[in-house]
């Protein structure tokens, strides 16, 4: 007698909005950026906020190597003119809502552990170089 058992996993997030910022660095700053993320990272866990950071360097892409994208792809080095001495990084942070994201900033704003580290995050990201920045609301399917 054959048996199946069949199951499925609905994995339910409450995170409905994300913050997302791109900035550039000198590569000669990567450990620093990585402590200092690290830091950034466990403030936002200790206020319910999934924060993430990703860098990517000017070698690290697919569409920046010998190989050719499709038509009407580019790379996002490129687009926001990445020198080859330069890192992007993304900084990815997801709130339970808007209303959250509103009361975790406020809380920054007012706390001197993030000035700290903004203030030595502004000393090592490219200058005259701005943070791009938005927040968004996810889309459910």
């Amino acid at each position: 007698m054959e048996r199946t058992t069949e199951f499925s996993i609905e994995i339910e997030t409450t995170e409905s909005y994300m913050d997302l910022s791109f900035s550039r660095a000198p590569k000669k700053n990567h450990d620093a950026l990585a402590q200092l993320g690290k830091q950034y990272v466990q403030w936002l866990k200790k206020h319910g906020v999934r924060g993430e950071i990703y860098y990517l360097d000017t070698h690290g892409s697919a569409t920046t190597s010998n190989e050719i994208p499709p038509e009407g792809v580019e790379s996002i080095i490129k687009i926001l003119r990445i020198g080859e001495e330069e890192e992007l990084w993304v900084a990815l942070q997801f709130y339970r809502d808007k209303a959250h994201a509103d009361q975790v900033r406020s809380k920054m704003m007012q706390d001197e552990t993030v000035s700290a580290i903004m203030k030595e995050f502004d000393d090592l990201v490219t200058p005259g170089k701005n943070m791009i920045t938005d927040g968004f609301s996810r889309l459910r399917t």
